[in-house]
């Protein structure tokens, strides 16, 4: 699967530009639909299927939102989170954590952190689709 694809047309980022999504999840079908969901509604999407890519990707590209599952190889959600609020340049990205897992150990990191929600796996798309929206208008990235 490629790791960039990106859609040139339909929602708008307050600077004008497109919207570009990053999504993490090791599960390649989740990613896919992701991915085909933030494209049909006109988003630019960044793909990756572990943390270290994610990581990479977010600092090359510099998405206004980021998606990442907890449980990844190579580096968690949570370390990827980690890693970008440490970097200057993509410290201000949100992101919202897509999980199967809320343990006690995981759910504070998430609930204390800014710029950060969580959705349960599964999730609803709609409810997603709706808090990325939130996210995006929300905390724009300029």
């Amino acid at each position: 699967m490629p790791a960039y694809n990106p859609n040139e047309t339909g929602d708008f980022a307050p600077s004008g530009e497109p919207s570009q999504i990053l999504i993490a999840d090791d599960d390649p079908a989740i990613v896919r639909l992701l991915e085909e969901n933030f494209r049909e509604q006109g988003h630019r999407v960044l793909c990756a299927y572990d943390g270290q890519m994610a990581v990479r990707l977010a600092r090359q590209h510099h998405p206004q939102l980021a998606i990442l599952d907890v449980n990844m190889p190579m580096t968690s959600g949570l370390k990827a989170l980690e890693y970008l609020r440490a970097a200057e340049d993509t410290s201000r990205i949100p992101v919202i954590f897509i999980t199967g897992e809320l343990s006690k150990d995981v759910y504070p990191l998430i609930d204390g952190a800014a710029r950060v929600a969580h959705v349960k796996k599964p999730f609803e798309l709609d409810s997603l689709n709706s808090l990325v929206t939130q996210f995006l208008s929300q905390y724009p990235i300029v």
